[in-house]
């Protein structure tokens, strides 16, 4: 019997563009770095993601990332408009979050998501998704990423539930099936529709 269902956050309760902190962030360096970043936006995300897996597994502090990346890239700001900045990538799906507090009413609904503290501290206080939700499970504080087995392992342990009772949806196909493989039945969310459909065969 399902009693759980587990949503990602990102690019399902939210869409996340990073272009859009990066077309902010260009306002706070030189010119031609910021032309060159913005041509290679792509080059420029995966030269930084191995700080954002430091910082999203609490191995890393959003002080020490933004020390980093100020000094790489010539960042004229201050720590706290980084963060700022750094927040502008996401927009609510307020169709998604308001079926989730739907199925709260019958289900409880907990949040399993790689994210860093300045993220989530910032989605607390922008999104409305927060008074329905029952737990959460986030990678920065339990140290591992998705979809690294563990991580799921972990999150069953923290939010104290079973696997064969819990349902799983993510944007992501590895982190999918790295969850099923966790033995919880788990969706590849693309959209609502997609969504609901998925869940009927289950619920």
């Amino acid at each position: 019997m399902i009693k759980y269902i587990l949503f990602d956050i990102g690019n399902v309760f939210i869409t996340v563009q990073p272009e859009r902190a990066i077309t902010k962030l260009s306002k706070f360096m030189d010119p031609h770095t910021a032309a060159l970043i913005r041509e290679k936006e792509d080059e420029f995300m995966k030269k930084i993601q191995h700080d954002q897996e430091l910082l999203e597994t609490g191995m890393m502090t959003m002080e020490e990332f933004f020390s980093k990346l100020k000094n790489e890239i010539g960042l004229k700001m201050e720590l706290e408009q980084f963060e700022d900045v750094w927040c502008s990538m996401f927009s609510r799906k307020k169709d998604v979050i308001q079926f989730a507090e739907e199925l709260s009413k019958k289900y409880k609904i907990f949040l399993l998501s790689n994210t860093n503290e300045t993220h989530i501290n910032h989605l607390y206080e922008a999104l409305t998704i927060f008074d329905f939700i029952s737990g959460t499970a986030l990678s920065h504080e339990i140290g591992y990423l998705k979809p690294q087995p563990d991580f799921y392992y972990k999150a069953l342990e923290k939010l104290n539930i079973k696997a064969e009772e819990s349902i799983f949806i993510d944007d992501l196909e590895l982190n999918v099936n790295a969850a099923a493989e966790a033995g919880i039945t788990s969706f590849k969310f693309e959209n609502l529709e997609k969504l609901k459909n998925d869940l009927t065969t289950v619920i």
